[in-house]
């Protein structure tokens, strides 16, 4: 199983920070150059917003990191290889990665995608334990689950998430991994417990490494702080917004509540345990 590795041209020292830690894994790794949103045109950018329902505000580097997604799946699905795993250059692995990352004869039969990846956040997820492989617990991923920076994904997969972006830009994780704005209810979706990786600001926090600083969460928040473009509702505008989200949550957690009593579905935070 190949593992396809987005990295920036100018991160050489990123790629050789990944290198260095799947040192001895013997995975079979292909560097994919990212998107470089610094070498996007103005124009082009402001395309590609024209193309989000105006749900998210994109910045350059979330158009980016976009494009380098779209970019992976062309190459899974012109490789045809039963199963690939897409990597961001940032994440960390567990100890016993290597593992998953080798083969896929791990993944149950009829499954679309599988998320390796953690947060910080809480997820709903199915009460049936699917498959144990390696010790760890697949189970079905039913709510959104931020972040794309560790997926296996086949050929399949793939080319519905290419369908699903031809006049669609979004931020990458929410055409993946939520229920509401993606494809992620439409998928056989597992989630592995514990998860293999974590990318490095949620391991790490707020790190003093400029090496590994996330460069997406520093354009955005850049993005949305200073530049008129953005259309994030600031000041009194925020506030019809900020009741609906207050409503649409208490209807969540309703429906969770419900859900959990009858044992269907549980709530929990992934955990993940970084080597070394």
């Amino acid at each position: 199983m190949k593992l396809y590795l987005i990295n920036l041209d100018r991160s050489a020292d990123r790629l050789a920070w990944f290198r260095k830690q799947i040192e001895g894994m013997y995975i079979d790794l292909v560097r994919v150059p990212a998107v470089d949103a610094r070498e996007l045109p103005d124009a082009e950018l402001e395309r590609l917003r024209g193309l989000s329902s105006g749900r998210n505000s994109l910045s350059a580097g979330e158009i980016g990191c976009f494009l380098s997604h779209r970019k992976v799946w062309e190459m899974v699905v012109a490789e045809n290889a039963p199963w690939a795993f897409i990597a961001e250059d940032d994440i960390h692995f567990s100890s016993d990665a290597g593992n998953f990352l080798r083969s896929h004869e791990w993944i149950p039969a009829g499954t679309d995608i599988v998320k390796g990846e953690a947060t910080l956040k809480r997820v709903e997820m199915g009460h049936v334990v699917e498959a144990t492989p390696f010790g760890h617990e697949l189970r079905r991923l039913i709510s959104y689950h931020f972040c794309a920076g560790g997926y296996f994904v086949t050929p399949r997969t793939a080319r519905r998430l290419l369908a699903a972006t031809e006049r669609n830009c979004e931020p990458v994780d929410e055409i993946i991994f939520s229920p509401k704005y993606g494809i992620l209810g439409e998928l056989h979706a597992l989630q592995l417990v514990p998860a293999i990786c974590m990318q490095h600001n949620l391991v790490f926090g707020s790190s003093a490494d400029e090496q590994m600083a996330s460069t997406l969460e520093t354009d955005r928040v850049s993005f949305h702080r200073h530049d008129p473009r953005s259309p994030r509702l600031r000041g009194w505008g925020k506030i019809p917004r900020e009741l609906g989200r207050v409503g649409r949550q208490i209807a969540v957690s309703v429906r969770r509540a419900a859900l959990l009593a009858t044992g269907r579905l549980i709530f929990r935070t992934v955990p993940f345990s970084p080597r070394g």
